[in-house]
């Protein structure tokens, strides 16, 4: 069973009341909608206010709110995508409360929004000397309804969502075809999310809370450190001054899933609270494939998070601390299979109970113009799971701590330094972690950032200690050249280091029926990286077109690939001894048509994944031998498509009179109801590996498990 809700809803209340000062003076209120000319809401526009750093993203109906204004006046800066930038003054008197609506108009220039992956400090798209794709919550969720992280983010260019297990469905995710591992995942811009938690950690993140996620494609560990040898996927939670004082979510899916979201945003003085809790349950089976076992697993999940915010006299943030729990019961199988079977020797199935707490907090020392960030987390993962006979137990504990102190040293230089250290406890009950591993990785990094006319240039250097490996260098070069206001051309160049952790990365070593061998003890993975891209604006009257083209290399050494030709009831796990690439190049487009109004985003990736170990050549997604002659698979994998359709009507408007906002919507997602089949290879004989040696495996994976699904969902605002 998974914990009851109640008190961890009424902590996560007191969390984010907790350290309300005494009462202060009366401090004015600035609200309103921020539309296009034609009066259309314009979402994740961008209301800030220059002399005291404070800002918000307007919500999804366009609608903003900014509660701690002391007595004055101030510089109002709007800016959005596709928009002209507005600046006015305005002069607030002691207890206002003023609405102030803003009119965009359509220009050319698209990168006008605020990112802080980058460079660790906020600035704008434009200005970043490194590529940062920019996703909001409407975007991530244009065509889809689901409560899960994971089954949203693979709509965006570049990213993929990696199936790694046909019968749980677990996945990670990839950034530019490299594999999920190398992804480095941060909630908040803090590197938590590692081992056990890439497994099925991300699949606890909720939409609810997320107020933008920022993609950095390429190397980023000069700054983020192991993990991020690929990119970058930063999760931002939602900021307690813009969310609805009261707001509610609900879906239900033809596959039998249903879901429901409920939140609140107390707040007391300066100090702001946001509590979110999600639900989500799904029992039902079904196996369109008739391979004996359900299409998707069966999930029972609950998702809580709690966030308060301080802000300083004059409205400026001074600290934050958020607090996330994520419980899930997970099983897959045959339809008859339940978790009174964990572990059986008849009937095959997995089943994973899933528990995960998070502990985060960020200050900003006040007198130093927010040039100090103080930046900690602390998190539990739990994880008991049976696949088939196999039980494996894993716990992971992280302790992270960390400090960057961002300096304007002129007008055209800017510096950022910080230390770091990051303690992790992780053991399982593998033949891998005879006892508990225990690692403490101190880090201390810089950068420089130099602007002269349309070029931009940025280095970094990262120092890492590993006790086992010594000290670790993690360098990168970055520029920027931008001619005219239409054209951004990007090079980054960096290398990359990590320490593997095979049962949790890979989980062929789990599942399935073959026995895992270890050649010798794995070397940590390196890579070296190049991307490029160019970004180009194409006017069309007021609707401009946004084209990027981007490319990448990255080089792997000593990279760690399970060997399954080497006999058929075996993986073998053992340092490459040559290199691996991956490389290629994506393309993709987005355009807002202001009028209609209708707007689309649409790309493709093409990338090329080899291998070159001792004279042998092999080729990306390549299947095993045994699997080709002996079962009829195919050798690779089809070129596809999959299309989502989201329709939603507005019937209230929480901007209105009665304050409050009502809306619908009907999506219908896999509309060709295209399916790969079946992932499992000899799904008839999941026990048998000692009499014929035919190896039962859920890892043929490559394409869509579930075909044509119609969700309907409804949301509920209350000002």
């Amino acid at each position: 069973m998974l914990p009851r809700p109640q008190s961890v809803l009424l902590g996560l209340v007191l969390l984010g009341l907790a350290g309300a000062s005494s009462a202060v003076e009366a401090q004015a209120v600035l609200h309103g909608r921020v539309t296009d000319a034609a009066g259309t809401p314009i979402p994740n526009a961008n209301v800030y206010v220059n002399e005291t750093a404070q800002g918000v993203a307007t919500d999804e109906d366009g609608r903003y709110r900014l509660t701690s204004l002391s007595a004055g006046t101030y510089t109002m800066t709007v800016s959005a995508i596709g928009f002209q930038t507005v600046k006015e003054r305005l002069a607030l008197e002691k207890g206002e409360t003023r609405a102030w609506n803003v009119s965009l108009t359509t220009e050319v220039v698209r990168q006008d929004e605020v990112v802080v992956t980058g460079t660790m400090r906020e600035t704008y798209v434009k200005e970043s000397p490194v590529q940062v794709d920019v996703v909001g919550t409407d975007r991530l969720q244009q065509g889809r309804a689901s409560s899960n992280f994971m089954d949203l983010i693979g709509s965006v260019g570049g990213l993929t969502t990696q199936l790694n297990c046909g019968v749980c469905g677990t996945n990670a995710i990839r950034v530019n075809g490299v594999e999920g591992a190398n992804t480095a995942v941060l909630i908040d811009g803090m590197p938590i999310m590692g081992a056990l938690a890439s497994v099925y950690g991300l699949n606890g993140i909720s939409p609810s809370i997320i107020d933008q996620v920022e993609v950095i494609k390429g190397p980023q560990s000069t700054l983020y450190g192991t993990q991020a040898l690929g990119g970058v996927v930063n999760v931002l939670t939602k900021d307690p001054a813009n969310t609805p004082t009261l707001s509610t979510h609900a879906y239900a899916k033809s596959t039998g899933e249903g879901s429901i979201s409920l939140a609140a945003s107390p707040e007391a003085d300066r100090v702001k609270g946001f509590v979110s809790g999600t639900a989500v349950r799904m029992e039902n089976d079904f196996d369109e494939n008739d391979d004996g076992f359900s299409d998707t697993a069966r999930r029972s999940r609950l998702a809580l998070f709690g966030k308060g915010t301080l802000s300083g006299p004059d409205g400026e943030r001074r600290a934050s601390v958020a607090a996330k729990f994520y419980g899930e019961n997970r099983t897959g199988g045959p339809p008859n299979f339940t978790d009174d079977l964990r572990g059986s020797d008849v009937i095959y199935g997995e089943s994973i109970y899933t528990r995960r707490g998070e502990l985060m907090a960020e200050a900003w020392p006040p007198g130093l113009d927010r040039r100090l960030r103080l930046s900690g987390a602390l998190t539990y993962h739990d994880q008991d799971s049976y696949y088939g006979t196999e039980h494996y137990v894993g716990t992971q504990k992280i302790a992270f701590g960390q400090a960057t102190w961002n300096q304007e040293v002129s007008a055209s230089l800017r510096v950022l330094a910080g230390a770091s250290a990051r303690y992790d406890v992780y053991d399982d009950n593998t033949p891998a972690t005879a006892t508990a591993e225990h690692r403490l990785i101190p880090g201390v990094f810089g950068q420089g950032e130099y602007a002269i006319g349309a070029l931009t240039v940025l280095g970094g250097l990262r120092l890492d200690h590993h006790e086992e490996h010594g000290l670790v260098t993690a360098p990168r070069f970055s520029a920027k050249y931008r001619p005219t206001e239409a054209t951004t051309v990007r090079a980054s160049v960096g290398t990359g280091f990590r320490v593997v952790n095979v049962f949790t990365e890979d989980h062929a070593a789990l599942t399935g029926s073959r026995e895992v061998v270890f050649e010798e003890s794995l070397d940590p993975e390196r890579s070296r990286s190049v991307t490029v891209s160019l970004e180009q604006i194409i006017p069309f009257g007021a609707n401009p077109l946004t084209l990027s083209i981007d490319g990448f290399y990255t080089r792997f050494s000593n990279k760690i690939i399970p060997n399954y030709d080497r006999s058929p009831n075996l993986i073998v796990y053992e340092n490459l001894d040559g290199f691996s690439v991956t490389r290629g190049f994506s393309v993709g487009g987005n355009q807002n048509f202001t009028s209609i109004p209708l707007t689309y985003n649409a790309s493709f990736t093409v990338s090329d994944v080899y291998t070159q170990d001792a004279g042998r050549l092999t080729g990306p997604k390549r299947m095993p031998d045994y699997y080709v002659e002996s079962f009829g698979r195919d050798r690779w994998s089809p070129t596809h498509a999959t299309h989502d359709l989201k329709i939603k009507k507005e019937f209230l408007d929480v901007s209105g009179p009665t304050g409050i906002g009502v809306d619908t919507y009907l999506s219908v997602e896999n509309i060709l109801n295209y399916t790969q089949g079946s992932p499992l290879v000899d799904a008839s004989a999941p026990f048998d590996r000692d009499n014929d040696g035919r190896p039962f495996d859920t890892i043929y994976t490559w394409g869509p498990m579930v075909g044509r699904t119609v969700s309907v969902g409804v949301r509920v605002n209350v000002r």
